[in-house]
């Protein structure tokens, strides 16, 4: 996994790649024929081209608009950074000594590329061809609020290859579980989540770390101990999440993954800490993440995995007299550090890829495309040949992973018991679902939609539009237009 000192033919070329769809835009010859007088936009609407489009916001965004391009721009780089073969080596040995020993870890690596190239097939009709129940084959662009989103398009639902669906799934997912615990608290339920972690060292692949990670977690909660305290402690429901992050130390890729659970107890937390004979909640949390932290052990020990999680022990920060607990599986509560206050526990078990950080410290893997586009001058080609492959190897190891989800019967019990209306689907039919909210105000012949297609083209796949914003704008731009010059012309 040391990618940095590795070499390809695609290392001069691709920043030119991504470079050259920034100009597509401005070529396009499109003139869009359907619009009625009554889809007008008002001036007032049409300044508002910069919003969310329907996610939701977690803190304070200076800058809308400048949220949305990114979104679209890690997805333009996304596609070209699955494109970069990494079998060249293997290739050519095999062309020159067949029987080559070396030709064993061959189909591996070809089996690599090849759910590269499935992805990334998927990944670019993501928002270019229209869905299987779009009979019609009309692209709608419709509005509601401050939001403007397209209708009739494919959604990939990629968490991992797909910033844009990350992104809305991640808003969809946490309004969801926001509601779910807001109408829980109003009937006495509280809530604890549960962090698994596992020791990581660069070099180390991260399908290895992912999978130690999932199977001790699972481990644990099918353990007599949690099966006892979940009893003791009334927890019904336990709700998942997965969250991927990545750092480079010395150069070198460590990638370490973890698993957020989230307990759902019947009870207060205060009825909680009563049951299991403790006084506060920091004993509460320092039990849990004992008592978690000694199965995950065991765990290791008994796959005969040499790793050693760490011991629960509390600190204290310098600046403040908060407590944070440091410990291989860790328990927090709702607001008790500065950390969990920021965020809550909605947005930490559904928002990880908002988690943005430099180069030299931890960051959501979405960040590697931050890294590659050919605007950042503060890393070297090397560097961003580096985070390509990182980032593939991310696509590839979380492929199929569940990212989130409720625990079973939790959303009809809430319904059942609190009269909540939540209807939790799956992750496609919840991206259509979004699609349909908001008022028709444009629509287009799916074949116009395809005249914005940038060029060039890598492996037979072609890349996304340059950036939907882009094209939003100019469509925007040209009912405007039409609208001054229809009065003008009375």
């Amino acid at each position: 996994m040391n990618y940095t000192q590795k070499k390809s033919s695609c290392e001069v070329n691709y920043l030119h790649t991504i470079d050259k769809q920034s100009n597509t835009i401005n070529n396009a010859n499109f003139e869009p024929k359907q619009l009625r007088d009554d889809e007008r936009l008002s001036e007032e609407k049409r300044n508002s081209v910069g919003s969310s489009l329907g996610n939701r916001e977690i803190g304070k965004l200076d800058n809308k608009f400048s949220h949305i391009y990114k979104k679209y721009m890690r997805k333009q780089i996304s596609q070209y950074s699955l494109t970069v073969e990494s079998t060249e080596d293997y290739i050519k040995t095999k062309k020159s000594n067949p029987n080559s020993k070396q030709n064993k870890g061959q189909k591996n690596s070809l089996s690599f590329n090849a759910t590269l190239k499935t992805i990334n097939k998927t990944l670019c009709s993501c928002g270019r061809d229209v869905h299987f129940m779009n009979d019609k084959k009309i692209v709608d662009i419709k509005e509601s609020g401050t939001t403007r989103r397209l209708k009739g398009l494919k959604s990939c639902g990629n968490n991992s290859a797909c910033p844009v669906c990350a992104s809305k799934l991640s808003a969809i997912r946490g309004n969801q579980l926001k509601e779910l615990m807001s109408s829980g608290r109003d009937n006495g339920r509280s809530y604890m989540m549960i962090v698994t972690t596992i020791p990581h060292k660069p070099l180390e692949p991260l399908e290895t770390t992912l999978n130690q990670v999932i199977d001790m977690s699972r481990y644990i909660f099918n353990s007599k101990e949690y099966k006892s305290f979940k009893k003791l402690s009334q927890c019904r429901f336990v709700h998942g999440g997965l969250e991927n992050m990545v750092s480079f130390k010395n150069g070198l890729v460590d990638w370490h993954p973890h698993k957020n659970y989230l307990l759902d107890f019947d009870v207060s937390i205060e009825t909680v800490i009563k049951n299991i004979g403790l006084d506060n909640e920091l004993e509460l949390r320092m039990y849990v993440s004992k008592l978690m932290t000694k199965i995950a052990q065991r765990f290791l020990d008994k796959n005969n995995i040499e790793k050693t999680l760490l011991t629960p022990f509390l600190q204290q920060e310098k600046k403040s007299n908060r407590i944070h607990i440091k410990s291989g599986v860790s328990a927090s509560l709702e607001f008790d550090d500065g950390y969990i206050a920021k965020w809550g526990l909605d947005a930490e078990m559904t928002s990880g890829i908002y988690k943005d950080g430099r180069f030299s410290e931890s960051f959501h893997p979405f960040n590697l495309l931050d890294f590659i586009h050919n605007e950042n001058t503060e890393t070297t080609k090397e560097q961003k040949y580096q985070c390509v492959k990182a980032f593939q190897e991310f696509v590839v190891a979380s492929k199929g992973k569940w990212w989130f989800y409720f625990g079973r019967g939790s959303v009809d019990y809430y319904n059942e018991h609190y009269g909540t209306e939540l209807k939790v689907k799956k992750d496609e039919e919840e991206l259509l679902a979004l699609e349909d909210d908001g008022e028709l105000i444009y629509f287009l012949e799916h074949q116009e939609w395809l005249d914005f297609e940038p060029t060039p083209k890598k492996i037979g796949y072609a890349l996304s539009l340059p950036t939907k914003q882009k094209v939003l704008e100019y469509i925007y731009d040209h009912i405007e237009t039409n609208r001054i010059r229809n009065i003008e012309d009375g």
